[in-house]
């Protein structure tokens, strides 16, 4: 039988890519880990190999992945329908105060038990700046962190296609971090690896993230069926990058199961090249993880 393709945008395949993982056709170098949809606002802690050990905060409906992209690599699986305001509008998101009540008491019980945590990180099953009230959540939050922890670092994983409302802006400049995604230069390698669900360029996310203070750019390299790692998709990446002129990357390939299991993961030293044309060419510091 023909292996079914994920669809690019608004018609995400809707199989799980856990069912067939173990297929032939997937041969990854190192053993991937899965990953569940949270359901509640705080999960974890997890231990990241960019941010430390992190204390997830989910600001999305819970179980359900609710995102503007479709990245073939996500480990949260494919985004199943667009997000204009009458999708949304279906959900049930949780609200600034129950987001910070339940952070506050996750907080209370990890100094308690005097867990060591390096950031607690906006991120969850989805984009969460897609919250209808992303910076009253965000200011509540960041008081609830004052109230019980005042030196651990807020931050967020985004991928910047909400920085056209100021709003979104003004919740994102008030963390400590924004680390946020950039794995293309081009529409046509933006479409293939993120393929959002809705209206949107690579030029679009380009513009919105200089509305930033300052970012870190994370950026997902992969092989197989979705690659970005050729010699002219890396060169329009890096004037991207240029573009934004965040204060630093983190280049990284999968470790987790992605939704799409005919991709591979990239070899480090491919990123480790890709760091260096990186800087030589914008002075950015990079980082391969």
């Amino acid at each position: 039988m023909r292996e079914r393709l994920a669809p690019r945008g608004l018609h995400a395949f809707r199989a799980t890519s856990l069912g067939v993982w173990g297929s032939p056709a997937y041969n990854a170098p190192v053993a991937l880990e899965s990953y569940a949809l949270a359901d509640g606002v705080v999960y974890g802690p997890i231990q990241s190999r960019r941010l430390g050990r992190s204390l997830g905060i989910n600001i999305l409906p819970f179980g359900v992945k609710v995102c503007s992209f479709n990245c073939n690599y996500c480990q949260c699986g494919w985004t199943y329908d667009i997000t204009d305001e009458e999708v949304l509008a279906k959900y049930d998101w949780p609200g600034a105060e129950a987001v910070a009540a339940g952070f506050e008491k996750r907080l209370r019980e990890a100094r308690e038990a005097k867990e060591e945590l390096d950031c607690a990180t906006f991120a969850g099953n989805g984009e969460p700046t897609l919250h209808p009230d992303f910076d009253g959540v965000v200011t509540d939050v960041l008081a609830a962190r004052d109230r019980v922890w005042p030196d651990l670092k807020i931050d967020i994983l985004s991928n910047g296609a909400n920085c056209h409302k100021p709003r979104v802006v003004g919740g994102l400049n008030m963390l400590d971090e924004r680390y946020m995604k950039l794995d293309a230069g081009t529409d046509e390698v933006f479409l293939d690896m993120n393929a959002p669900v809705l209206p949107i360029g690579v030029w679009d996310v380009i513009e919105g993230l200089k509305r930033l203070k300052d970012c870190v750019i994370q950026a997902m390299f992969t092989r197989g069926r979705r690659d970005n790692t050729g010699d002219g998709a890396v060169e329009q990446w890096i004037n991207a990058v240029a573009q934004v002129n965040p204060k630093a990357v983190q280049i990284y390939s999968i470790s987790r199961v992605p939704a799409d299991v005919a991709i591979r993961q990239v070899d480090r030293a491919t990123l480790e090249e890709i760091r260096a044309r990186l800087e030589a060419k914008t002075g950015i510091p990079g980082r391969v993880f």
